[in-house]
C-alpha cells in the first residue's frame, strides 16, 4: 500500500536491471499479459515461445486470442535452437518470449539479431537469469521489454509479483495506464 517504496524499488530495480523503466505487477504473467495486449497484436497471430514454461504465460497468450508456437531447445543452453527459431518465424510471426531457464545464457545478441531482422516483438523472460551476462549485457536488457518473475523461488523474492522493464517510455506508460 505505500506507493512511493514500490516507485522506489521500481526505480532501483529498472537500474539493476540496466534498463530506464520498471513496472511491477501481482504477477509476471500479468506483466506478460499486458506487454503483449500494448502492442494490439492481432488476434491468431503467433507468439513463439518456449516449450518449458508455466501455464499462466500459455494462458495469457491464449487468452488475447493468440497461437502459440512452440520451438524446440538447444540442449547445450536451454534456449531455442537457431535454425528451429528461424524455420518457425513466418508472416504471421508477431512476438517471442525468450526465456532464459536454469541461469543459463545462448547466443542471445544473435536470436535477437534473427528477431530484429524479421521486426517481432521480443520479450525476454530473464526470471530465473538475473545478473547473468551475456556478451557483456546483463540478460534482460537486450529485448523490447523483459518480465522478472519475483516468486518464493527466484534469487528475489517479494512474496509474488512480477516486474517489467524496459526502455521505451510510450510503452511503459501505456503499460502502467492499463
Amino acid at each position: 500500500s505505500n506507493s512511493k517504496k514500490i516507485i522506489e524499488f521500481e526505480n532501483l530495480f529498472a537500474k539493476n536491471s540496466n534498463r530506464k523503466y520498471c513496472v511491477s505487477f501481482p504477477f509476471a504473467r500479468t506483466a506478460i499479459y499486458f506487454a503483449l495486449k500494448a502492442k494490439n497484436i492481432p488476434k491468431g497471430s503467433e507468439i513463439i515461445m518456449p516449450p518449458i514454461s508455466i501455464k499462466g504465460i500459455l494462458d495469457v497468450v491464449i487468452s488475447l486470442g493468440l497461437v502459440p508456437i512452440y520451438v524446440d531447445l538447444d540442449l547445450q543452453n536451454f534456449c531455442f535452437k537457431k535454425n528451429s527459431l528461424k524455420n518457425a518465424i513466418n508472416k504471421n510471426t508477431r512476438a517471442i518470449i525468450i526465456t532464459y531457464l536454469f541461469g543459463t545464457a545462448p547466443d542471445v545478441k544473435e536470436l535477437i539479431r534473427i528477431c530484429r531482422a524479421r521486426n517481432i516483438y521480443i520479450i525476454e523472460d530473464f526470471s530465473q537469469g538475473l545478473n547473468a551476462i551475456s556478451d557483456s549485457k546483463k540478460l534482460g536488457s537486450f529485448g523490447d521489454v523483459s518480465i522478472y518473475s519475483s516468486s518464493a523461488i527466484k534469487q528475489i523474492d517479494t512474496f509474488g509479483g512480477g516486474h517489467l522493464v524496459s526502455d521505451d517510455i510510450k510503452l511503459t506508460s501505456l503499460i502502467r495506464k492499463e
